[in-house]
Formats: C-alpha cells, structure tokens, sequence
C-alpha cells in the first residue's frame, strides 16, 4: 500500500477545484422555451468516487435531459468558500440550486433565508425553510443490510475463503456525527440478527477525505482479526478499500458503487442513491409537484437505498445474496424495524 498515493491523489484533487459546465440563463430570463437550468455546489471536491460522485451523476443525467447545469467544487475543510459559492448561484439565474450532506447544513441554512426566491434542494439533511426541498436517506436501513452481509461472511469460511471466521466485522466512519452513527445503528443492527456474539468495531476518521487515515483506522481493524470492514467515509474510505486487499480481507463500500475498486475484496457497496434522488426532485419541481418546506425520505421500501453486488467479480454466491434479500422483505414489511443513529 502506498500511503503517500493518496496524498498525492488528494493534491491532486484540491489543485484541480474548479468551477464546470455549462451555465445559462433559467426559463425565468431566458424566454419562452428556454432551458431550465441547475447549479449543484459540492462542499468539497468530486472525484471521491463515493457520495459526491454520485450527486455528481445526477447532474449528469439532467444535463442529458436538457437542462442546463453548472457545478462548483470547494476545498473540503473551507466552509467559507461553500457560503460564497452558494451565494453566488442564488442570484436568480438557476431555477434550483442543489447542495447536500450534513456537513454543509449551516451554510444553506445561513444562506437560504437571504435568497428567499430562490429554490434549493438539500440532499442528506433536513433544513427548515420554506424555500428549501429536503431529502433525507434511511442509510440506517441501507446498511442493516450491509452489516446481514458482514456477518454471513464472518461465519460463513465456506463461501467467502478470505474470511477466518473470527466473528469480528468493523465500520470505518469518517466524522463522529449524527448520519454517520445512523449507519452504524443499522450496520449493528443488521449483525445482531444474524449473530448477537459477533464483535463489531466501529472508529472515525474525523475528516471524509483522509484516505491515508481511513487506511490507517480500517488496517488497525483487519490487524485485530476483522474479517469484514464497511466503510462510511466518503473520500476517505477509499484507503479503507485499499486496507482490505493489502489484508487480503473484505469490505463493504458506501454512496457509489465500489465494487471493482479492490476487486475481489469489496464483497457490495451500500447505496443512497443520491443522484437518481435529485433527479426525481428537480424533475418534479419543473412539474410543481415538489413541496418546498417538506422533507422527502428515501429508504429500502421505494428503493433510496440498498446493496448492490454488481462488479464484486461473483464473490458472493446466489445463497447469501438470497439470504440478504429476504431480510431486505422484513425491514420492507414492517417485521424488522431497523433502529437509528439520530
């Protein structure tokens, strides 16, 4: 493992911070016909391959539906520079400003009031204003089922060779807040009803873009005899993927799909599926169907979160996949109610 890589890579990335797309005037100044356009301020930078790749990839998307897009990225630990990038979108040239993650909750809860006619959309936290749309992700639920998957693999030495039964398993956190601990309910949850004796670790980064340490935090686990290690870090989950193949373990990524990164390590990758929820909202606000001052809620029952075994290279057989689904039904029927972090 390359330590230094990542620093190099994460150089790399905030040297890169820019502005793109393709901005233009909203249907408002721009006439009859005219594209609707979206700005998306990202309070850190894209290329984590993890949540802000994946709001990324709605955007993506709307500008192949024919909006017209602009995106601005910002250094991860520069509050001060997502405030006056958001300002600088709610002039009234975009027809819905979109920010998420729970870190920037003070800057569009500062900003949104000085911009009262214009409309924001506010994924992964909730925001209390009436020009604010919020869509919240039961990644409690999302990861009950990753923390099912964990513990099959801890007990299971059969199906999944990397494993040495240890009955440990971890999750590698990047802050100690209130989202993060709500994938870590459900993640416990999710182990306990397969096996109440299995261990399970849980430590935080305390950053979501410190590869280096969230290698550090996820080696320290595997060093312990974890067999299995779910990542919720964002950027800084990365390293903790690369632990898993220097370990020759197994982990469980998070907001994108991961699963080629280390392949045949990365047993599934937890989704909140972000991007397609921001495609939905702005298309239901073009529609007038999106309720501003509301808070929309994504979870296993409409398909906001889940697993995804695509790409792992078939490392988890039909049986347990089966087995994860069959749980996926009881949360979905009421039978399982998946405790949460906040």
């Amino acid at each position: 493992m390359n330590i230094k890589r990542f620093g190099l890579i994460a150089a790399a990335t905030v040297l890169a911070l820019s502005m793109s797309a393709c901005s233009g005037q909203n249907a408002g100044s721009g006439g009859a016909g005219a594209a609707r356009s979206v700005a998306n301020v990202v309070p850190g930078a894209l290329g984590d391959q993890s949540f802000y790749d994946d709001a990324a990839s709605g955007i993506a998307q709307l500008e192949t539906d024919g909006y017209k897009t602009t995106t601005l990225q910002g250094d991860a630990n520069n509050p001060a520079q997502w405030k006056a990038n958001l300002q600088s979108v709610s002039t009234g040239d975009h027809d819905v400003v979109v920010i998420g993650s729970s870190t920037a909750s003070d800057t569009i809860a500062e900003v949104a009031p000085k911009f009262p006619d214009q409309h924001y959309i506010f994924y992964d936290g909730v925001i209390d204003a009436p020009n604010v749309a919020s869509l919240t992700y039961k990644q409690n639920e999302g990861s009950f089922l990753a923390g099912v998957l964990a513990a099959l693999a801890t007990t299971n030495t059969t199906d999944f060779a990397l494993s040495e039964g240890s009955k440990k398993v971890g999750l590698v956190g990047g802050m100690d807040i209130p989202v993060i601990n709500d994938f870590a309910a459900g993640f416990r949850a999710g182990v306990e009803a397969v096996d109440p004796s299995i261990d399970v670790l849980v430590s935080y980064v305390g950053s979501f873009s410190d590869s280096a340490k969230g290698y550090d935090q996820a080696k320290a686990m595997f060093d312990q005899g974890t067999d299995v290690v779910y990542q919720v870090a964002g950027g800084a989950g990365v390293g903790v993927l690369q632990a898993a193949a220097d370990a020759d373990k197994y982990a469980i990524g998070v907001d994108s799909n991961q699963n080629a990164l280390q392949k045949g390590h990365i047993l599934a990758s937890m989704l909140k599926h972000v991007g397609n929820s921001i495609v939905q909202t702005v298309h239901d606000d073009e529609a007038g169907k999106l309720a501003y001052g509301e808070t929309t809620s994504f979870g296993l029952a409409n398909d906001g979160v889940g697993l995804t075994f695509d790409d792992n290279g078939d490392i988890v057989p039909r049986s347990v996949i089966d087995t994860v689904d069959d749980y996926k039904q009881k949360v979905v029927d009421g039978q399982i109610e998946v405790p949460s972090g906040f």
